[in-house]
C-alpha cells in the first residue's frame, strides 16, 4: 500500500473517529439543546453536524463520480440528530472502501470542481480528501466549543489522542 493511501486511510479514520466522540457527547444533550441557537457559524449543534454530514457526503459523490464537476447548490438535507448518528458510519464507510480500492493514478487524478458560487478550482483527488477531513475538524472544534457553552466537558478529539487508541 503507498503512503499515500495509508496517510488518506489513517486521517479518514481519525475524522470518522473524532466525529464519533463528538455524536456520543451530544447525544447526552435534549434536542432543544442541539437546535439552540448558539451564535457559531451554523448557528446550532444540530445544523453545524448537518453542514459537516452534507459536506462529506457531496464530496465523497464528487470522488466517485469524476464527470459530475458541478457541486450543488442549496441547504443541507435537515436530517434529525438521530438519523445523523444512523448514517454517518455508511459514508465513512465509503470513503474507506473509495480510498480502498483508488489506484496511485486514482487519488493523483486532479479534478476540476465548480463550487456553488461557480468558482472553479482542480486539485488532485487526494486533496479533496483531505480537505473533507480539515473541514470535519474545524467544525467538530466548533461544536466542542458549543458543548463547553452548556457545562459539559467534551471529548478530547485530539489527532494524538485517536493515534493513543490504535
Amino acid at each position: 500500500m503507498s503512503q499515500l493511501k495509508e496517510l488518506l486511510l489513517a486521517h479518514t479514520g481519525y475524522s470518522a473517529w473524532g466525529t464519533q466522540q463528538v455524536l456520543d457527547a451530544c447525544a447526552a444533550l435534549t434536542p432543544e439543546q442541539r437546535e439552540r441557537g448558539m451564535g457559531a457559524s451554523h448557528s446550532s449543534i444540530l445544523q453545524t453536524f448537518r453542514h459537516v454530514y452534507d459536506a462529506e457526503r457531496v464530496w465523497l459523490r464528487r470522488l466517485a463520480e469524476v464527470d459530475n464537476e458541478k457541486l450543488p447548490r442549496g441547504s443541507a438535507p435537515e436530517h434529525s440528530f438521530e438519523e445523523i448518528v444512523q448514517l454517518w458510519p455508511g459514508l465513512w464507510d465509503g470513503y474507506r472502501r473509495w480510498i480502498d480500492a483508488a489506484s496511485e493514478a486514482d487519488l493523483t487524478l486532479a479534478l476540476l470542481t465548480v463550487l456553488p458560487d461557480d468558482a472553479r478550482f482542480c486539485v488532485p483527488r487526494w486533496q479533496i480528501v483531505l480537505h473533507a477531513i480539515n473541514h470535519s475538524t474545524y467544525h467538530r472544534g466548533q461544536i466542542i466549543t458549543m458543548l463547553r457553552a452548556f457545562d459539559i466537558t467534551p471529548p478530547n478529539t485530539d489527532l494524538t489522542a485517536y493515534y493513543s487508541t490504535r
